[in-house]
């Protein structure tokens, strides 16, 4: 709440709903039934991209890389929120534990901050609660989660004197060495199983995995092959560190090569690159650079290598996606991009998208924002995988799922979504009331 678009309090979930098609898209945890994945739709400047900004700045800020002075913006088509403090909070499993995390955030300072252990039966179990009121901070940690003497006093010292107003407690309480084992799980969710993609995002891993794991390189050159991107497969090219950069760039290979001597073996460095994904890294006690090929052939089946720069717009996005859907494949990571549809065929996608709900040896979950109708398919989707997200006439973001329509499993909901039956889409009664022969007289 109170952030961007978005002022009063919005939720999206991924519970499952009423209707019970397709069971192998749902995973049972415990007594919970949990969706595969989740597709938003909107219209542009509707805020289904704010969903997306708001889960990526908790993310930042639990993991350390972001400040809640610098960029916190709130909702400011009312007055009333001016004073309202922003909020967020989301329920997540890591490693069969379910948890709920949240943050109270006002004038750039945490004013309170929570995390439950959840339970479908039973009261939820308090982990800690920090509430910040007249500038004194106070910390109530529940009973069970004490384990020594030195984590009560270290909890006394963070009321004190060691927790800034603006540093989640959950980072602080996740760095203190052998303490506090469930606030580290729940910590290493946000920074080891949420992966956040925009739409010029250019995410690394890509090379790092290929050259380290089997089973990502069959992926990764499967995943190619099926969706008919031309792709025979990649090719790993390792150099040395020198010959990459050659005579003119000397300084820069002698300064990667001074950076990972001060690593272990196989400490690497990301080095950018238009469209590739290269690294420098120590190996068998030198520094060489790794970066991919594409192989294509030719009608007779002859191989040549073109550079990932010269693939498609398409072909690069997919490659994008490979890394975090291949974890969202073989754990139980949550992958969420932005725009998905950006550069790539609506049948591509639709067939990937496919792929992943009805695998039934999948193990994580894919949520993305989209415009693109063609992916409105009830062949594919459940209803409550289908989420809305619509401008309300107070300027705030609303989100609703397809399932609270009373709708039929057989209905064309691409047709009804552009007709407007579920909102969600731009409003375009006044465009034939725009006079452009004033402006084109004018000239």
């Amino acid at each position: 709440s109170n952030y961007l678009s978005f002022g009063e309090e919005a939720e999206f979930n991924m519970l499952t709903g009423s209707p019970r098609r397709f069971k192998e898209h749902i995973y049972t945890f415990g007594e919970l039934e949990l969706l595969k994945t989740a597709a938003i739709y909107g219209a542009n400047g509707a805020g289904k991209s704010n969903l997306v900004k708001a889960m990526h700045l908790l993310q930042r800020m639990v993991v350390g890389q972001w400040d809640p002075l610098t960029e916190l913006q709130t909702f400011r088509l009312s007055d009333r929120f001016a004073q309202e403090p922003t909020r967020f909070e989301v329920e997540f499993i890591k490693e069969g534990v379910p948890f709920s995390y949240g943050i109270s955030l006002l004038a750039g300072q945490i004013v309170e901050e929570w995390l439950y252990q959840t339970h479908p039966r039973k009261a939820d179990a308090l982990i800690f609660n920090r509430t910040t009121e007249n500038g004194k901070t106070t910390i109530e940690v529940g009973d069970p989660y004490y384990r020594t003497p030195e984590d009560r006093l270290r909890i006394k010292l963070y009321e004190e004197e060691l927790l800034s107003e603006r540093q989640p407690l959950l980072r602080q309480m996740a760095e203190a060495r052998q303490a506090f084992p469930e606030v580290k799980l729940a910590h290493s969710w946000f920074a080891n199983n949420l992966t956040i993609i925009f739409p010029q995002a250019k995410p690394s891993g890509m090379v790092l995995n290929f050259s380290r794991s089997p089973f990502f390189r069959n992926f990764a050159n499967d995943l190619l092959r099926s969706l008919q991107t031309g792709v025979a497969g990649l090719e790993l090219e390792t150099i040395d560190v020198d010959q990459y950069f050659g005579e003119d760039d000397k300084e820069e290979a002698e300064a990667i090569k001074k950076f990972l001597a001060s690593r272990k073996e196989g400490g690497y460095l990301q080095i950018s690159s238009k469209a590739n994904d290269v690294i420098a890294i120590s190996e068998g006690g030198k520094v060489v650079v790794k970066r991919l090929f594409a192989r294509h052939a030719d009608a007779r089946g002859n191989a040549y290598a073109f550079s990932l720069e010269e693939e498609s717009d398409g072909t690069q996005r997919i490659l994008d996606f490979i890394p975090a859907l291949y974890e969202a494949i073989a754990r139980q990571d949550t992958v969420i991009i932005d725009e998905i549809d950006q550069s790539i065929h609506p049948y591509l996608l639709k067939n990937l998208i496919a792929k992943f709900v009805q695998d039934e040896e999948t193990k994580g979950q894919v949520v993305f924002t989209t415009h693109e109708s063609n992916l409105l398919d009830q062949r594919i989707f459940r209803q409550d995988e289908i989420w809305f997200a619509e401008k309300k006439p107070t300027g705030e973001t609303a989100l609703y799922p397809l399932s609270d329509f009373d709708i039929r499993f057989d209905l064309d909901i691409q047709k009804g979504y552009l007709n407007g039956r579920f909102g969600a889409i731009p409003f375009l009664a006044n465009l034939q009331d725009l006079n452009w022969e004033q402006y084109a007289a004018a000239e």
